[in-house]
């Protein structure tokens, strides 16, 4: 009799599994925008100080699966932001991210708002600033808001804001930059 309940359960699992499959569309999407990095605190050898930069540029591309109200994604990004008024330093960063994301929208509508939040890494880069080792991969996260409007069946233009946390950028084991920024992105996502 007990084996027959675990078959049974085994059984129920696995058609929910496969329902649930056969509901999912997979997607690919890309995105392109503005980055609004904040100004970094700078921890050097017991100093303190502030790097102020200018607005610069994000792009992301992800590969994901929606079922129903949720979607769950893998994404690549990049953002780069020069620092303000001085030529050939920035700093840059690429980031490695697990999204989710939940749709608020209403059926039939053509708009769909929704929240998202991601967790990852960040491999971030210093250019120009004269240190020996200017690469520093930390974890990362972003948490955000944005809406999807339908254009043609399975194909999505997105409106989007994200603010990207991320720890403190480690460079020669003794100078520490924040890295957080603010992006707002436009995007394209299309289901397969």
């Amino acid at each position: 009799m007990n084996t027959m309940r675990t078959v049974l359960a085994g059984a129920m699992i696995l058609l929910g599994s496969a329902s649930l499959a056969e509901a999912a569309t997979p997607y690919v999407s890309a995105s392109l925008g503005i980055a609004m990095r904040e100004d970094s605190d700078v921890e050097e050898g017991g100093v303190s100080y502030y790097i102020p930069y200018n607005v610069g540029y994000a792009v992301t591309g992800a590969v994901g699966i929606e079922s129903g109200r949720m979607r769950f994604e893998g994404e690549i990004g990049y953002q780069e932001n020069g620092i303000e008024d001085a030529d050939d330093l920035n700093i840059s960063m690429t980031t490695y991210m697990a999204n989710g994301y939940l749709d608020l929208g209403m059926p039939m509508s053509p708009i769909t708002p929704y929240v998202t939040a991601g967790i990852g890494m960040a491999d971030v880069k210093a250019e120009g600033l004269g240190f020996s080792d200017d690469s520093s991969t930390v974890l990362a996260g972003q948490v955000g808001i944005g809406a999807g409007f339908s254009i043609a069946p399975m194909v999505t233009l997105d409106a989007k804001y994200r603010y990207m946390i991320a720890a403190d950028a480690e460079f020669d084991d003794y100078t520490e930059i924040s890295v957080d920024s603010h992006n707002v992105m436009l995007g394209l996502r299309v289901g397969l």
